[in-house]
């Protein structure tokens, strides 16, 4: 899926390329793509992609227009690709609520890609002090051999609603040992990630979202 949705941002890229881009080094949004099985991904114009999870104002302002246009507007959004749309940060975002489409694949958002390395939830622990663990397999398939890979996690209670982010170090090598690098090639775990502040009893359906925030490689 990963290698249709890049392929698909470059034909998108095509449509909508502006020159700003180029000038431009963040990632912007240039489409929201609705996969076959009902996932809403973001294509970004740096040939990146994510899931869609969070209910924010903008969603739910696109949410009703949809509803209200005519049926023929209604089958072209649909199709797989609608119209750009910009998704502001705002304070529902900030909260956090996991739209009902996601926590019913919550699956699809435990796991993530960026920069050649996927990064997918294996496993949770709590130890004696009440700490959630997390572990993680991080798979490399590009040239770089990467020395830090910093994750954000979202975690969610089983209501859907944010009960925490944290941001890790999912992979952290150590300096001027190529052993520790997570190379090209290579399928290695993440050291156990401790997190507090978490109820137990609140994240039985273990629901997370993943953002890598930072890459470095050597």
């Amino acid at each position: 899926m990963y290698k249709t949705l890049q392929s698909f941002a470059i034909a998108v890229l095509i449509l909508y390329a502006v020159p700003s881009y180029a000038e431009d080094s963040d990632a912007e949004q240039i489409a929201i793509v609705t996969l076959k099985n009902g996932a809403t991904v973001k294509l970004n114009d740096d040939f990146t992609w994510e899931y869609v999870f969070l209910k924010t104002k903008s969603t739910e302002a696109t949410a009703n227009t949809q509803s209200t246009t005519s049926p023929t507007a209604a089958t072209k959004t649909t199709s797989a690709i609608a119209e750009p749309v910009t998704l502001v940060t705002t304070e529902a975002e900030i909260a956090g609520t996991l739209t009902t489409s996601a926590m019913a694949q919550s699956a699809l958002l435990k796991s993530i890609a960026k920069g050649g390395v996927k990064i997918s939830f294996i496993n949770s622990q709590w130890d004696n002090d009440g700490r959630l663990g997390l572990n993680f397999e991080l798979a490399n398939s590009s040239s770089e051999n990467y020395v830090g890979i910093e994750l954000e996690i979202g975690l969610f209670a089983d209501s859907g609603n944010l009960i925490k982010k944290e941001t890790v170090d999912v992979w952290q090598a150590i300096f001027r040992m190529p052993d520790t690098y997570l190379r090209n090639g290579q399928t290695r775990n993440s050291e156990t990630l401790w997190i507090e502040g978490i109820d137990k009893d609140l994240w039985n359906k273990q629901l997370m979202t993943l953002k890598v925030i930072d890459m470095s490689s050597r």
